[in-house]
């Protein structure tokens, strides 16, 4: 009887596994296809007046496309930063609490920015259980966008789930352009993801 159960657990581990390969396999597929659509140089040519980019970012994903969005549109920049770090791998089971009962982290910096002073804001994070990071929400909670411009965007492993909508429903007073996401790529797609961005930007512009 023993000897069965050990064979079951094994039978599980080796499924979870080949799941878990067969999944990452369908991302690096997607991923490879979605570049091969910006394998060619695009021109940036859009023009969206004063802009502020605001991101959270906790291993740096974000942050990376951040910045590449503030130096395309010579934009000021706002890190929303947690008074208190998650740490690993208990990030996963805090950020679902938090998320659970709506008790999102207090921010570093209450000091918030002034949403008049800008024609568009982007606002970015990654996606944690399918939905923004807690820190986003804590920050949208406190912020109103007086009717400006809000551009979100979010950076994931595949699936950016309710992101989006999500976003929608907390910006304060926001006029919602058009988003994007991007997945977590090898370093080998940063120009494709250049490419992406340029793409992105000279849509809103328009």
């Amino acid at each position: 009887m023993l000897k069965m159960f050990f064979y079951f657990v094994g039978l599980i581990i080796l499924l979870a596994g080949g799941a878990s390969i067969y999944h990452l396999y369908k991302v690096k597929a997607k991923n490879k296809a979605e570049m091969n659509n910006f394998s060619n140089d695009v021109a940036l040519q859009a023009n969206l007046g004063k802009v502020l980019v605001v991101y959270y970012s906790l291993s740096g994903h974000t942050k990376d496309i951040a910045l590449q969005i503030a130096e395309k549109t010579n934009a000021d920049l706002y890190e929303i930063e947690t008074a208190e770090t998650y740490s690993s791998p208990s990030v996963y089971m805090k950020s679902k609490q938090e998320l659970t009962s709506q008790n999102y982290p207090e921010l570093k910096n209450n000091v918030l920015p002034d949403a008049s002073d800008y024609d568009v804001i982007f606002v970015g994070a990654p996606v944690w259980w399918y939905t923004m990071a807690p820190a986003l929400y804590s920050f949208l909670n406190k912020f109103d966008f007086k009717n400006k411009n809000a551009v979100p965007f979010s950076t994931q492993g595949s699936n950016f789930g309710s992101f989006f909508k999500d976003f929608a429903d907390k910006a304060q007073n926001a006029e919602i352009l058009q988003s994007e996401n991007f997945n977590n790529m090898e370093e080998k797609y940063k120009p494709q993801i250049s490419n992406k961005i340029n793409a992105w930007l000279n849509k809103i512009a328009k």
